[in-house]
């Protein structure tokens, strides 16, 4: 005899608690964090036995203090000062490790912006220049024959340069070794600050600190000294400013993370939709223009210079040589639509050139049309955070090269939407008004 016929819609219900029940502080505490702590045990031969048996204290504490919910903050203090402490803690190891016993974890882009800081320093140029009797050097590199390409071609941005200049005159001046992660460190307590100062409740707070800080996500990435923490603190930034309504220092946020990634190009349009929203409302032409003069002035400060002083070789690395156009570009490899028409063989070598703007471009403006009505419709934050993350994964998927650290970003941005949540990022009634009396 057949059983009891479950209720109608009873698969729908339960598929639902299970969401509702994974997309919690605790679950995301113990999800994330429980990755965090196997990576964490996992490179204890580097970062030694105290980082992950304090990490792993602190999670436990965390976790019982999520669920008993003892005072008001409390608890989220607490995902805080873990999301710190895992995040920062085994990045200053590193560091203090470095000097003694040489290069272990360390990436060859943070090496090489090293250098460049020094060049700039001694008033030498960054572009077109040889790397090879550099640290950077040192590292091995087995991808593609020749050498690592990045020995030829700096591909990042003069801001990411130049935001280490203070870092290193200030430990030069102390004679200390500079380590360009401690300019990242300061980036990752930006972030943890702009989320601090988000208007959003205490549960979905500890749920983004989670996201970003207490997850290997981002942080493995943050502790070998890759800069993605640069854009994604000063995005997080643009869209705390936008949630608090102040859109001119939002915009100016937005145009740090522009000048130092170019991936935080796909935001623009997003803020430029609610601009244009505020304008509608009644927020009048100054607000506008100020918003879009300080969106572009520190790219064009900081990138002008660079530019002018040798045209040719700064369009060669941080335009050609990621896009194929060069011949020792950078090679394809990752995660996506590039790897499977290497894996496939529909491409023969890793740094022959292919057409990946034309399916970028045929991916990314149909999820910025659709983002973007989504977000005229309802402005809320986790709608512009989603535009965001959904453009992001686009470009990147049908880019040249999406590594992992790529990967990476765009799954945490994607954790980020539910805990925005429906914050609202349309003017206010008392902005309209006082725009309505002025």
């Amino acid at each position: 005899m057949a059983g009891a016929r479950p209720p109608a819609g009873g698969l729908g219900v339960s598929l639902t608690r299970v969401a509702a029940r994974l997309t919690t502080p605790f679950a995301y505490l113990a999800v994330l964090g429980g990755l965090q702590l196997s990576v964490l045990w996992t490179l204890r031969p580097h970062i030694g036995i105290w980082l992950p048996a304090t990490a792993t204290a602190g999670l436990v504490v965390v976790l019982v203090l999520v669920r008993l919910k003892p005072g008001p903050g409390l608890a989220t203090w607490g995902v805080a000062a873990l999301g710190a402490f895992t995040a920062i803690g085994p990045t200053l190891s590193a560091m203090l490790e470095r000097p003694r016993v040489g290069l272990t974890m360390e990436h060859d882009g943070m090496l090489q912006v090293e250098s460049a800081i020094d060049r700039v320093l001694g008033g030498q140029p960054v572009y077109g220049v040889d790397w090879s009797a550099t640290p950077m050097a040192r590292l091995p590199w087995d991808l593609t024959t020749g050498g690592n390409p990045a020995l030829h071609h700096m591909a990042y941005l003069p801001l990411t340069v130049l935001v280490g200049i203070p870092f290193r005159l200030l430990t030069g001046a102390l004679g200390l070794p500079f380590d360009y992660r401690i300019v990242l460190i300061g980036f990752a307590l930006l972030g943890l600050i702009a989320i601090a100062a988000l208007p959003l409740s205490a549960e979905r707070r500890m749920m983004l600190m989670a996201a970003i800080y207490v997850s290997p996500l981002i942080t493995l990435y943050l502790w070998s000294g890759r800069n993605d923490i640069e854009f994604l603190a000063a995005v997080l930034l643009s869209l705390t400013f936008l949630s608090r309504g102040h859109p001119i220092l939002a915009s100016g946020a937005l145009g740090i993370a522009v000048a130092l990634k170019p991936f935080a190009w796909l935001a623009v349009p997003f803020l430029l939709l609610l601009l244009l929203t505020r304008w509608r409302s009644g927020q009048g032409h100054r607000e506008l223009l100020t918003s879009l003069a300080v969106l572009v002035i520190t790219p064009i400060v900081t990138i002008i210079p660079f530019f002018i002083a040798n045209p040719q070789a700064f369009w060669t690395d941080v335009v050609l040589y990621t896009s194929g156009g060069v011949p020792d570009a950078y090679p394809i490899q990752g995660y996506g639509f590039g790897a499977m028409l290497y894996a496939t063989g529909l491409i023969t070598h890793r740094t022959d050139a292919f057409p990946f703007g034309a399916f970028q471009l045929a991916a990314v403006v149909p999820v910025i049309w659709l983002a973007g009505r989504a977000l005229t419709r309802r402005p809320t934050v986790g709608r512009w955070m989603a535009g965001y993350a959904g453009a992001l994964l686009a470009f990147m998927f049908f880019a040249r090269f999406f590594n992992d650290n790529y990967v990476a970003v765009v799954i945490t941005l994607f954790l980020c939407v539910l805990p925005l949540g429906a914050a609202s990022l349309a003017p206010s009634r008392a902005d309209r008004a006082g725009r309505l009396a002025a």
